[in-house]
């Protein structure tokens, strides 16, 4: 189960990053992609604090 949920969030991230690569560097899009950021770094403060929990 833990295993999955790391191999979701690598893929979270990766998804992100071809993005980035592809998105023009419109404000909007960068906004996004901030907004974006913060949400997969709150996934992963969460997991961390659930698993030290486990």
């Amino acid at each position: 189960m833990l295993a999955k949920k790391d191999k979701d969030e690598q893929v979270l991230l990766a998804e992100n990053q071809a993005w980035m690569e592809s998105s023009s560097d419109s404000n909007k899009e960068i906004n996004e992609n901030m907004v974006f950021m913060a949400q997969i770094e709150k996934v992963l403060s969460d997991s961390e604090a659930s698993s030290s929990f486990a």
